[in-house]
């Protein structure tokens, strides 16, 4: 196991044989400050040249007798986040330095004198040589635990024994938030103050802790660009620079994982293909459908029911990599609808991704979730080679009882059909296409053009003949629920112009036009008319 955890504290240097005869002016919570580098300064401005964590070695000479210059001088350092200074007191500096050891006692800043002569080359060349030394040997170990991770990863022991590993490596607690399941700590807490826990991390409240930053570690688990959980490390004292990489290394391998186990299980639902597109040809009583689905989760709600039907791009359906592109692109829009409160069950279905969508937050609004789902789905494509979504999709009917889902297989279908029909990307669910569906309808039982003729078919030659603007108006007059004023407002004409075109249009359609029920035909017939030839402008 990989033991590269300590970091050289100014406790630890004061142990140096260089240092034993050196004077410490510091607290025990000064003496635990880290020093990741040695350096030797004799100019006054600091600031700009330190990064932080430096044991900073001085004989005075930039100050030599200027008590306020000194003071600068230590201020600055404390600023920028040196670990402490070193003088060397004779030639340039002379007791006492009381105001610089009451400055330094208020910051917790260690003060560290010599009161003999040192080579200052002999101790920057034994704490350089240390910290090599620490750095050869993190590597090593960090060499080491990859060789581990790929072992454990092809033991194929699971995600836990990975969570245990970071906790072996890392001595700090290890909490794992898996996106849409249950959190995991290692070592394991009471459930109070796991929650508790889990709490201050969902709500951010974790990092507003005291020096919460600098004990905490934090890494998303990415998998194909997108979220799958997040790995927290947390410690009683400061992270090193050991366990912030090693946890790089771990999320990496959960991430791995998390991959293979997905995978295999993307493989599995995807054999259970036949079982499903028997659900959707309505093959399966609802006592099957229950068995069958509470097999695969105890837990699950049987309620609201949708299917959410993609054509699939030509494209991608010919690419070599294309199973192995559906499968992945399936896990992304089960974590995607899984976090919108959907249980997903995909398949394939005549060149269609079929998603069947259990909704097991049946108490919130669905459009929204789902519209929001298939938003980031989408996004999820924008900057890749290979698309596999089709921008034209459809949402069928939301049904309360899973073993009609064919309903809403057929309704997501016809929702297609409209979109392509018409060329408008309109509202993609068919709760919305209200006429749209009677005159799909009618076109699929051949009626849709004798009716549009019948009905409106000579103001329709009228305008190509003589753009008389006769259907223009009289959808605006429909719309309008007959009112002379608006409907000349709305289309910038004096009233005398409309007063004549609604004449030309009772004289073609007859008087009673207005009548209640021939009205409503008349309406169904421009809606045809805009379904076939786009919108009437």
């Amino acid at each position: 196991m990989v033991q590269t955890l300590l970091q050289l504290t100014v406790k630890d240097i004061l142990q140096r044989p260089l240092f034993r005869k050196a004077e410490a002016i510091a607290s025990e919570e000064a003496l635990k400050r880290k020093v990741r580098w040695v350096h030797i300064m004799e100019v006054t401005q600091v600031g700009h040249l330190l990064n932080g964590n430096e044991l900073i070695l001085s004989t005075g000479i930039g100050w030599h007798d200027n008590e306020e210059l000194s003071l600068s001088f230590l201020q600055q350092l404390i600023d920028s986040g040196a670990s402490g200074l070193c003088i060397e007191l004779g030639t340039y500096t002379k007791q006492p330095l009381e105001r610089m050891k009451e400055l330094a006692i208020q910051e917790n800043f260690p003060l560290i004198f010599f009161h003999e002569e040192v080579r200052y080359i002999d101790i920057t060349q034994d704490l350089h040589a240390y910290f090599i030394h620490q750095h050869h040997k993190m590597v090593s170990d960090l060499e080491s635990l990859s060789t581990q991770l790929n072992q454990l990863l092809l033991s194929g022991k699971g995600l836990q024994s990975l969570l245990k590993l970071l906790h072996q490596t890392t001595h700090s607690q290890v909490a794992f938030f898996p996106f849409g399941a249950e959190a995991q700590f290692v070592p394991t807490m009471p459930k109070a103050k796991a929650d508790a826990f889990y709490e201050k991390w969902i709500y951010g409240e974790i990092f507003q802790l005291p020096k919460a930053k600098s004990k905490l570690a934090h890494r998303p688990i990415l998998a194909l660009e997108h979220l799958f959980a997040d790995l927290l490390l947390y410690a009683d004292q400061e992270l090193s620079e050991f366990q912030i990489l090693a946890l790089d290394r771990f999320a990496t391998a959960i991430a791995q994982e998390m991959m293979r186990t997905k995978y295999m299980e993307e493989k599995t639902r995807y054999k259970q293909n036949l079982w499903v597109t028997d659900w959707l040809n309505g093959k399966h009583t609802g006592q099957e459908i229950r068995d069958y689905m509470l097999s695969i989760k105890p837990s699950m709600k049987l309620g609201q029911t949708i299917v959410c039907l993609f054509d699939i791009v030509s494209s991608a359906e010919s690419s070599k990599d294309y199973e192995d592109l559906l499968l992945q692109k399936q896990m992304i829009a089960r974590a995607l609808f899984e976090g919108e409160g959907f249980y997903l069950i995909p398949t394939v279905v005549h060149g269609q991704i079929v998603f069947i969508l259990l909704d097991q937050l049946p108490a919130m609004p669905c459009k929204e979730r789902i519209s929001r789902a298939i938003q980031r789905l989408q996004k999820s494509e924008a900057n890749q080679e290979t698309i596999l979504f089709s921008p034209m999709f459809g949402i069928g009917k939301t049904l309360s009882d899973p073993s009609r889902v064919k309903e809403s297989y057929v309704t997501a279908q016809e929702t297609i059909e409209i979109q392509k029909d018409t060329r408008l990307f309109a509202s993609p669910f068919y709760h919305d296409q209200h006429v749209n569906k009677v005159i799909l309808k009618m076109k699929q039982t051949g009626l849709l053009e004798s009716f549009i003729d019948e009905y409106i078919g000579k103001l329709i030659h009228y305008d190509r003949e003589k753009n008389g603007q006769l259907l223009k108006t009289l959808k605006v007059y429909l719309a309008l629920c007959g009112s002379k004023q608006d409907t000349a407002k709305e289309l910038f004409i004096v009233r005398q112009t409309l007063y004549h075109r609604l004449d030309k249009i009772a004289a073609l359609l007859g008087d009673d036009y207005m009548h209640p029920h021939k009205r409503i035909a008349i309406e169904l017939a421009l809606h045809g008319y805009e379904y076939i030839n786009g919108a009437i402008v």
